[in-house]
């Protein structure tokens, strides 16, 4: 099953008017890699998407979309947190995130995005 992010990466390869072979080049993937990434039968990896974006120049609109799919077509996150308060609010939000109501995820999402500045298509 494709995945959001291999939607938004078949239309970033259509819109540059790009072949697998062009985009794995560009991005340094085997096209096989990309192919699989691209079908959704492989795992997004992490930072994957800021490798897209640097090697096609991305602008803040569609940068975002790319991250925006990626979030929405991982099933898991790594966490770094660099501090202990960090490390309490992560641990805190991975055991709690299921059983957040809409309201309450909607509101965390406003307050992570009016800190960082950062905007998804779709957002509440």
């Amino acid at each position: 099953m494709t995945t959001q992010f291999g939607k938004e990466l078949r239309k970033l390869r259509i819109e540059y008017n790009e072949k697998l072979f062009d985009m794995a080049g560009r991005i340094g993937k085997s096209v096989a890699f990309l192919s699989a990434v691209e079908r959704g039968k492989k795992a997004l990896p992490q930072g994957f998407e800021e490798a897209v974006i640097e090697s096609y120049s991305l602008r803040a609109e569609l940068a975002g979309r790319i991250r925006a799919a990626a979030d929405q077509s991982r099933r898991t996150f790594t966490l770094q947190p660099s501090s202990a308060l960090a490390r309490d609010t992560a641990g805190m939000m991975a055991r709690r995130m299921n059983n957040l109501s809409e309201d309450q995820l909607k509101q965390m999402l406003r307050i992570l995005k009016s800190e960082g500045g950062e905007t998804h298509e779709g957002d509440a």
